[in-house]
C-alpha cells in the first residue's frame, strides 16, 4: 500500500471518528443519564444508617433543553435505583425560559412527585431559582407540590427508623441567594456525620471544615464541554472548583456533580448528565485503624 494511500485512510478515521463524537455531544449525551456510585464510610455514620442511599442530582434547567420527555427519563431512571433519600442541586428552570407558566409548573411538579424516597426529599435553590420574586414563587411552589423540603440555611436530621441519625445541611446559593453559614450549622454536632448541600461549589471554602464531613454541590454541569485544558461553561462561583472532586482543607471531599440539564447550547462532551448514589457506610473504629 503506498504511503498517500495509508494517509487517506488515517485522515479518514480521524473525520469518522470526530463524527461520531461531535454527533454524540449534539445529538445523544445530552439525553444520556449516566449513573454514578460512591460510597461514604466513616465511624461517623450510625449503625442504623448503614447501607442507606441517596441519590444527588442537581441542574434541571426545565425549559429550554430538558422537556417531557427527557423529565420522564430522568424520573423512571432515579426510581430505578430505588433510593432512601434524593436531594434535588438547585436551578429547576432554565434562565432563558422566561416566565414559568401553569403548564410548567404542573408538567414539572408532577413528575417530581413520583420520586419516591422512603426516608425524605429535599433540595437547596440555586441562581436561576432567584431570577425574580415570581421565578422563586413558582420554584418553592412546585417543589412544595413534589414533596421536597427546601432547606435554606438549616439543617435536618436524616433517620432510618431510629434514634440515630445523619444530618443534612442545606446552604442557600452562594449566586442569588444568601449563605448564611452559621445558621445553617447552629444546629449539628461536631460529633454528627454532616453532608452540606449547596448548589454553588466555591462556597464549600467557606464552611466549616472540622464540621462537614462531605459537600454535595452542582451548579457548573461539570463544564458541559471539557476539554482538560478549558470548558464551554465556567460560571461564576465555580471558578475555584470547576468539576469532580476535591479535597477542601485537607479536611472533607467537595463533590460537584455534572447535574441533569444544559444550558446556553443544548451539548455534552466528556461531561455526561448523572446523577449520583451514595451508600453510606457504618465503619467502627476497629475497621478505621
Amino acid at each position: 500500500m503506498k504511503i498517500w494511500q495509508k494517509i487517506v485512510i488515517v485522515l479518514s478515521l480521524l473525520v469518522c471518528i470526530g463524527g461520531a463524537l461531535a454527533y454524540d455531544a449534539f445529538y445523544t449525551a445530552p439525553k444520556r443519564y449516566s449513573v454514578r456510585y460512591e460510597t461514604l464510610s466513616s465511624i461517623y455514620i450510625p449503625a442504623q444508617l448503614n447501607d442507606v442511599n441517596i441519590l444527588y442530582f442537581s441542574d434541571l434547567d426545565y425549559g429550554v433543553f430538558m422537556d417531557e420527555q427527557r423529565l420522564s427519563k430522568l424520573v423512571d431512571t432515579i426510581n430505578s435505583l430505588s433510593p432512601d433519600v434524593v436531594i434535588f442541586g438547585g436551578d429547576l428552570y432554565d434562565q432563558q425560559a422566561g416566565a414559568v407558566t401553569d403548564d410548567m409548573k404542573t408538567t414539572v411538579s408532577s413528575y417530581l412527585k413520583k420520586i419516591t424516597a422512603p426516608l425524605g426529599k429535599f433540595s437547596v435553590l440555586g441562581e436561576m431559582d432567584y431570577l425574580d420574586a415570581d421565578r422563586q414563587a413558582a420554584v418553592r411552589q412546585v417543589l412544595y407540590d413534589s414533596d421536597f423540603e427546601v432547606l435554606v440555611n438549616t439543617s435536618v436530621n436524616i433517620r432510618n427508623g431510629g434514634s440515630q441519625a445523619v444530618s443534612l445541611i442545606g446552604l442557600d446559593s452562594g449566586l442569588g441567594g444568601s449563605p448564611d453559614i452559621e445558621a445553617a450549622y447552629a444546629n449539628v454536632s461536631r460529633t454528627a456525620y454532616a453532608i452540606a448541600v449547596c448548589h454553588t461549589p466555591d462556597t464549600a471554602a467557606e464552611v466549616p471544615a472540622d464540621i462537614t464531613k462531605y459537600f454535595l454541590a452542582g451548579h457548573s454541569h461539570g463544564g458541559q464541554v471539557y476539554y482538560f485544558f478549558g470548558a464551554m461553561y465556567t460560571p461564576e462561583m465555580a471558578a475555584q472548583y470547576l468539576r469532580g472532586k476535591h479535597s477542601v482543607n485537607g479536611k472533607f471531599t467537595l463533590d460537584i456533580t455534572n447535574g441533569v440539564g444544559t444550558t446556553e447550547k443544548d451539548i455534552r462532551f466528556l461531561a455526561n448528565a448523572e446523577v449520583v448514589l451514595y451508600r453510606l457506610q457504618h465503619k467502627t473504629v476497629s475497621d478505621a485503624q
